[in-house]
């Protein structure tokens, strides 16, 4: 006889919380003879089925009154097909049926309201697994959505006057690419009265930043000068330490937050531009990069550039003040480098180009056999590391990354630029074992090699030996805890880097327990953590502050499921 549970969820949780985007790369997947049907491995995975069903209604937080058109999605490893998706009718009430038994992520989304995932309870929180077994049919999965905040002002320039077309931007501190930095959340640009409006925001702090690309000419006693506006922050400064910060609640609007541009002269930059054979590049650019949420990235092209002349020589006339990455490229090689502009000319900068480098190597499983999954699971690729991290600039002539992964599991990697780590993304119960360049272990370690060179023959070892933890949440008095957040790191510090295979994070199920699965065996700290920021765990500053939190514990493929209860804290 099927099983029946109700659930109810008044989740207060907000957040618009992201995992950070792999950059874009293109991808060719090696195909059987002409004729011929892929083995089934290679052949892209049936849908699941199971006999599970979770029904809920989506609720305004505000009015308490029905939300239609809510959008829900389901996702687990049990769905190798991927993810399910529904929608509310007009009571407000979903449904997603044969559904095979898992721990599912449930996550809610609707115009003007705020992205929620079951069980979040505060900003930039993960969400938590919510376990259905077969036969059960669970009601009562409910979602309280709490609208969106906004930041509504106006732009003016020195003297007061409205200026359309500003780029505003509303951005937080996030730690990616090794180190905190800004990061944009929210875009919007000002209308013919310079007003603009900033949506979907969490409740929280925010810095603003507004730009524009206009130009005009300004006499004084010097002669005639070309002017443009600098990048500006709010309350009106050019840096964003002199900042002031804006904050808004849960469904405020943080309102008639005005600011003025500030203006400055242009200036050219110039210098030489050779590729690595000393020949001349083809051309220069400027662009301007904006981290976008959680590290993806929106690139800005000001039109700024030049050619460069057979001497080698460039000049780019007229660049507004701002920071800048100043590229040039040809014969297939290209340069990058961050250039601060204030207003005064940036002279005899030496560029050279590089070729970049790639690497080939072959996927195997532990015992030497190829991989017993599809490659249609299979992405490898590498993690940029450095000035530009994980995002990519384009240009004229720049060398392609490409990823190709054959049918007899060759891989090949080309043109990568600046140093970078391997990245290997794999089925759900399988891991990255090792990677082996000339009998040394390559798999956590940033690889920099001179442009142009190739990295061959690098053995990827992937495999299912993998160790899982869990257990049960308590608070100090031994009370079961149904919320916060499990940390697991490896006891090493070496291994404490960004998107680490030895670092996890996951959250508790409605019964409070913690499940990680398929994890490398090795030696680990584990600590259940109050409120977990989104992403912190890629700091290992942040690591070590728990580090001394933390129960040690070994995991190893060879015997069951650890059990490790763990106590709540907050540090």
């Amino acid at each position: 006889m099927a099983s029946r549970a109700t659930f109810t969820t008044l989740a207060i949780g907000l957040a618009l919380a992201s995992a950070a985007p792999a950059p874009v790369r293109s991808q060719v997947v090696g195909r059987g003879p002409a004729g011929q049907a892929a083995p089934p491995r290679d052949r892209p995975p049936a849908p699941q089925t199971g006999t599970a069903t979770i029904r809920g209604r989506i609720i305004a937080a505000d009015t308490r009154q029905p939300l239609s058109r809510a959008r829900i999605s389901l996702s687990a490893p049990e769905l190798t097909d991927g993810p399910r998706t529904t929608s509310t009718n007009r009571d407000g009430r979903y449904e997603v049926g044969s559904l095979p038994a898992g721990r599912y992520t449930i996550s809610v989304s609707r115009s003007g309201y705020l992205s929620l995932l079951f069980g979040q309870r505060r900003p930039l929180e993960q969400g938590k697994t919510f376990e259905v077994l077969e036969n059960q049919h669970v009601d009562g999965v409910d979602f309280l959505l709490p609208r969106m905040s906004l930041i509504t002002g106006r732009i003016t320039d020195e003297v007061g006057e409205p200026i359309a077309g500003v780029s505003v931007r509303a951005t937080r501190l996030s730690y990616f690419n090794g180190r905190r930095q800004l990061i944009a959340v929210a875009t919007g640009s000002t209308d013919d009265d310079g007003q603009y409006r900033l949506l979907d925001l969490m409740p929280g702090t925010y810095i603003l930043q507004a730009t524009v690309r206009e130009t005009w000419t300004v006499s004084d006693a010097t002669g005639e000068h070309l002017m443009s506006y600098a990048p500006t922050y709010f309350p009106g400064t050019t840096s964003a330490g002199d900042s002031r910060s804006v904050t808004v609640g849960t469904g405020q609007e943080a309102h008639n937050t005005d600011f003025s541009l500030i203006p400055g002269r242009v200036a050219n930059i110039s210098g030489t531009a050779y590729d690595s054979r000393g020949r001349p590049l083809q051309s220069t650019s400027l662009v301007q990069a904006f981290l976008g949420s959680i590290g993806g990235n929106v690139t800005i092209s000001l039109g700024a550039a030049g050619t460069v002349g057979p001497d080698g020589a460039f000049v780019i006339r007229n660049v507004s003040p701002g920071e800048y990455f100043l590229q040039a490229a040809g014969s297939q090689e290209l340069v990058t480098l961050p250039v601060v502009v204030n207003g005064v000319d940036v002279d005899n900068i030496a560029l050279v180009g590089s070729p970049g480098w790639s690497m080939t190597g072959r996927i195997v499983m532990d015992d030497g056999t190829p991989p017993a999954f599809s490659r249609y699971q299979t992405n490898v690729s590498t993690w940029g590391i450095g000035v530009l991290g994980a995002f990519t600039l384009g240009g004229p002539g720049r060398p392609q990354f490409s990823q190709t992964l054959n049918d007899n599991w060759t891989f090949s990697l080309t043109g990568i630029s600046g140093p970078a780590r391997l990245r290997v993304i794999l089925p759900a119960g399988w891991m990255l074992k090792a990677a082996f360049l000339d009998g040394r272990d390559v798999a956590d370690t940033p690889l920099d090699p001179n442009g142009g060179e190739a990295l061959s023959n690098v053995q990827v070892i992937v495999t299912t030996h993998v160790a899982n933890l869990a257990g049960q949440i308590t608070d100090d008095a031994g009370g079961p805890v149904v919320d916060g957040t499990v940390v697991l790191f490896a006891n090493d510090p070496q291994k404490w880097y960004e998107n680490s295979r030895w670092v996890r994070t996951v959250r508790p199920d409605q019964k409070g327990r913690y499940q990680v699965t398929g994890v490398l065996p090795g030696d680990y700290l584990a600590v259940a953590v109050d409120y977990v920021e989104q992403g912190i765990w890629n700091d290992p500053d942040y690591l070590g502050s728990l580090r001394r939190l933390g129960k040690a514990v070994t995991l190893s493929a060879d015997r069951p499921t650890a059990d490790l209860p763990l106590t709540l804290v907050t540090p």
